[in-house]
């Protein structure tokens, strides 16, 4: 029996009002194959801005007979700030001195840390040299590349001086890895732009708990009542941002509906941009805000949808997201913007169409495409179900995830 720490503080924990993430699955499976787990993570919910309820979240966690370490974190209010880069830094102090501490009286057999955020994952990986412990860089996001492009024009030249210390970090947060994990093949391959060429770089994209989300959708309540015969549900599902092509799902909604008085379109999610995304929709009868919606109600309502919409900017570097996978599980046909690897599994799965981001007259094409053979609807929805089943399960899809944990376990020697 080996002891894993994960070292990641974004994804959704034990007890959480989420769906769970790549980490809470990676962990369950680890249990289940007898290894013991410790989850460090951030006592600030990065996704609600709010502290995390620690006693749900533990008791939670003694369910799963996992153990979370909180660190404690100081809050901020936006995604981009210098309070949130604050907070970070914060963090992987914070958790560099109690970690240490917690490694001489219990090590670890191997430490899994994420990138993002690269400070903690570079403190992780100099733990692991430390305790000479082998060390698993799982990369989530290219933060250094998104934000470059963030960088108005007339700044770009200064990029280098402005995200030296995120490329510092990020470099020694690569170097002592011994395996480089990415959710696509081109967030592992980023470790070769930093110099590391020794370590394997695997891709194990984020896939889905299918039976979580098969149950949650039993339990739940559809928010929206009994679908009419003959209608067609669309929803978009995620974040309103800038890092999401959401203002052309708005555009094109409009005139969707606009055109075809059976399309209902659902906008499920939180973000800055949703007072310009209501500006554009206007109120209409047809397009529904969900707000954020529990998981299981969540789940019930997406499940009677039947297109769903993978809208991503290139220039953010969103190259795999969580939401796809979802639209896989519910058996939506996807109408997908990310170029790549992402539109090489729709295309190849057979589950939808991809369209130009930012191409409001496209997707529209795109989508009418879609709907307006029924027979032909049917079945890009039973192929993107199918391939939830036999693809993206992540017991499935995390199989060689842990087994790889437990190759390098043993071959350094516990």
């Amino acid at each position: 029996m080996a002891h894993i720490w994960i070292v990641n503080p974004f994804d959704p924990l034990p007890g959480d009002p989420e769906q769970p993430g790549r980490y809470l699955s990676l962990a369950r499976m680890l249990r289940t194959a007898g290894h013991r787990v410790t989850w460090w993570t951030s006592d600030f919910s990065h996704r609600f801005k709010q502290p995390v309820d620690r006693a749900a979240i533990e008791a939670a966690a003694a369910r799963d007979a996992i153990t979370v370490r909180f660190i404690e974190t100081p809050p901020y209010h936006r995604n981009v700030g210098f309070r949130r880069l604050a907070s970070h830094r914060a963090l992987a102090r914070k958790f560099a001195s109690a970690a240490a501490r917690a490694a001489e009286a219990d090590r670890p057999d191997l430490i899994l840390a994420s990138n993002p955020p690269p400070e903690l994952a570079k403190e992780a990986g100099r733990l692991a040299v430390r305790n000479q412990r082998p060390l698993i860089v799982d990369v989530q996001d290219l933060w250094v590349n998104t934000f470059r492009g963030l960088l108005p024009g007339a700044f770009r030249w200064m990029s280098p001086l402005l995200l030296r210390p995120w490329t510092a970090a990020t470099r020694s947060a690569y170097q002592p890895a011994d395996v480089v994990v990415g959710v696509a093949q081109r967030y592992a391959d980023d470790a070769l732009e930093y110099g590391q060429v020794s370590a394997p770089r695997v891709c194990i994209p984020l896939g889905i708990d299918l039976a979580e989300f098969d149950r949650a959708a039993a339990a739940g309540r559809n928010l929206l009542g009994e679908k009419p015969p003959g209608e067609v549900w669309s929803i978009y599902s995620g974040s309103y941002s800038g890092a999401y092509d959401v203002l052309t799902v708005a555009q094109a909604a409009v005139q969707l509906v606009g055109r075809h008085p059976h399309c209902r379109f659902l906008l499920s999610g939180r973000g800055e941009l949703e007072p310009q995304i209501r500006a554009i929709v206007k109120d209409h009868p047809r397009i529904t805000f969900l707000g954020f919606a529990p998981f299981e109600d969540w789940a019930a309502t997406i499940r009677q949808c039947d297109i769903g919409w993978n809208a991503v900017k290139p220039d953010r570097w969103v190259l795999f997201p969580n939401k796809i996978f979802y639209y896989w599980a519910a058996g939506l046909a996807v109408m997908n913007s990310i170029a790549g690897e992402c539109a090489e599994a729709v295309e190849r799965g057979g589950s939808g169409v991809t369209y130009r981001c930012g191409d409001v007259g496209e997707a529209v094409v795109r989508f009418e495409s879609l709907m307006s053979d029924p027979q032909r609807l049917n079945e890009r929805r039973r192929a993107s179900r199918k391939s939830a089943e036999t693809t993206w399960d992540r017991a499935i899809l995390y199989r060689p995830y842990v087994a790889m944990i437990e190759k390098r376990v043993s071959s350094r020697g516990g």
